[in-house]
């Protein structure tokens, strides 16, 4: 098993007498990406400012590469953050911000000016050592803040929000950026987002976090394609929820009618609801659909068509497809099984993984199906 880089043990912290974590815990691998996934005021900054130590925790245990680190304060943790403001310093050049931490340390001046050099190449800056702040962009802010970051040689890097000042293309632009860093380096990256699709381009495994508690962890693909509840579904990504009810196993109702889906272990005629991605639903004729649907309205997205149709019963269905479908239309949907995911209601992420452990290799070969 591969050794946690951190690891919060019922971890408590309090505001104001509000609770805004209660008993935590998890585990973090070290080399990893890590992202920490929620709305604002959900408690993922606060996570992020534990590990760091820039605040206490009312109780449990929080360790860094085995050690108690739950007193410490941040200069004794092996741990730098880059926040979302960057907090450079405006009066300094380039090479001096980048050094500063180093220079507090008494470290001396050909080894901080060698180091320097080492971390502007990492993030690509050779040759700005003389700049002042003032003549750089955000973005070639943003990586003197991680140069000055990663100097320090840390075992996890925190990352507060750090793209969130930058407009769409160099967003884009540091996300790749970012993502091949970590990789290069093999520390412990722990990213804090509110944007969804930035945690899946950029992350190992996300944790996504709902008012101080971890809701679901797992792979991208593992949120994006198997959430755990609507919460999750409805966060992260553009969704279609339905109620549902659990007919039997790998059969589902709604809609009106039924229709086959992956999904076992769950108590015949349960209430459920079932989440569809947009971009699985294909648009058919309505002879051939099985939900016959009205278009009222669509929005060309630059990469697909944004269809907003409804049933019969008023159900509004949102698909994404590279077809138009002229408004006021009637067309028919084709759900392939593998669309369709049920999710239970108050269902616990242990036991919603372990349903789909369970069940895992049937539906592997059932796939083969389809």
């Amino acid at each position: 098993m591969t050794e946690a880089m951190i690891k919060f043990d019922n971890v408590t912290k309090v505001f104001d007498e509000s609770v805004v974590l209660d008993q935590l815990s998890f585990e973090i691998e070290k080399g990893k990406f890590y992202t920490l996934l929620g709305p604002s005021g959900c408690g993922k900054t606060t996570i992020l400012q534990l590990i760091a130590g820039f605040l206490e925790s009312d109780g449990g245990v929080i360790t860094l590469n085995g050690a108690n680190v739950t007193d410490l304060p941040p200069d004794k943790r092996k741990v730098n953050t880059v926040f979302q403001d960057y907090a450079l310093f405006p009066h300094m050049t380039v090479a001096e911000n980048v050094g500063f931490g180093l220079s507090i340390k008494k470290v001396a001046k050909g080894e901080i000016a060698k180091r320097v050099k080492e971390a502007l190449k990492m993030v690509r800056l050779t040759g700005y050592e003389d700049r002042h702040i003032q003549e750089m962009s955000g973005g070639q802010r943003q990586r003197v803040a991680i140069a000055r970051a990663i100097i320090n040689e840390p075992e996890v890097l925190l990352l507060d929000e750090p793209l969130s000042a930058l407009d769409l293309k160099l967003r884009t632009e540091m996300q790749y950026e970012l993502r091949d860093l970590q990789q290069r380096l093999g520390i412990t990256f722990v990213f804090v987002t509110h944007d969804q699709e930035e945690a899946l381009a950029m992350s190992d495994d996300i944790f996504v976090i709902s008012n101080g508690k971890i809701v679901q962890r797992g792979t991208p693909l593992d949120i994006y394609d198997e959430p755990i509840n609507h919460f999750v579904a409805d966060f992260v990504g553009e969704s279609n929820i339905m109620k549902a009810t659990m007919i039997k196993d790998y059969r589902v109702s709604f809609a009106g009618r039924e229709f086959e889906c992956f999904d076992a272990g769950i108590p015949a005629n349960e209430e459920v609801e079932i989440v569809i991605r947009p971009e699985d639903i294909e648009i058919t004729s309505k002879e051939l659909g099985q939900v016959v649907v009205k278009i009222d309205s669509q929005l060309f997205r630059g990469v697909h068509y944004e269809i907003s149709c409804y049933d019969e019963n008023q159900q509004e269905w949102i698909i994404h497809s590279t077809q138009q479908a002229p408004v006021g239309e009637q067309v028919g949907l084709i759900i392939p099984p593998q669309a369709i995911h049920v999710m239970r209601y108050n269902e616990t992420e242990e036991a919603f993984y372990h349903r789909l452990d369970k069940y895992a290799k049937e539906d592997d070969s059932r796939d083969e199906d389809f």
